[in-house]
């Protein structure tokens, strides 16, 4: 290819990249893998309740991206869930709180209660991110 093809190609692309809005140089660079990553990411919402020995949530798998746990608690005792290194505050009868947790893999992730041994009489379970 000579040197005036390739200088008219480049001229066309910036041309074009411009038509659309686009500044000349993010018409000639790739996008990075962070923000390719970034934008495959979904946002999904889960209910979940608390009672004396067990948590019920909405679903139990979601797909990779942000998973938004509602969680309120419905049991005599106090409660907090936890999932992924986050954690609600401790929640009183009746309180809500919302946790936002962002998966980046998929895989099964442990979710549970940390106060005192709410989770060895059944406060505890499994979340499938796919």
């Amino acid at each position: 290819m000579n040197g005036k093809a390739l200088m008219l190609i480049v001229s066309v692309s910036v041309a074009a990249a411009a038509a659309v809005g686009l500044p000349a140089q993010a018409a000639l660079r790739p996008a990075s893998a962070h923000a390719t990553r970034r934008a495959a990411l979904v946002t999904t919402m889960i209910k979940v309740t608390t009672y004396n020995s067990s948590f019920h949530l909405s679903a139990k798998t979601a797909p990779r991206g942000v998973v938004i746990f509602k969680v309120t608690n419905a049991a005599s005792f106090r409660h907090d869930f936890s999932i992924n290194g986050h954690t609600t505050r401790v929640l009183k009868t009746g309180q809500s709180a919302t946790l936002r947790v962002t998966f980046l893999k998929p895989g099964h992730y442990v979710y549970k209660d940390t106060l005192d041994h709410h989770a060895q009489f059944g406060d505890v379970g499994g979340f499938t991110i796919t």
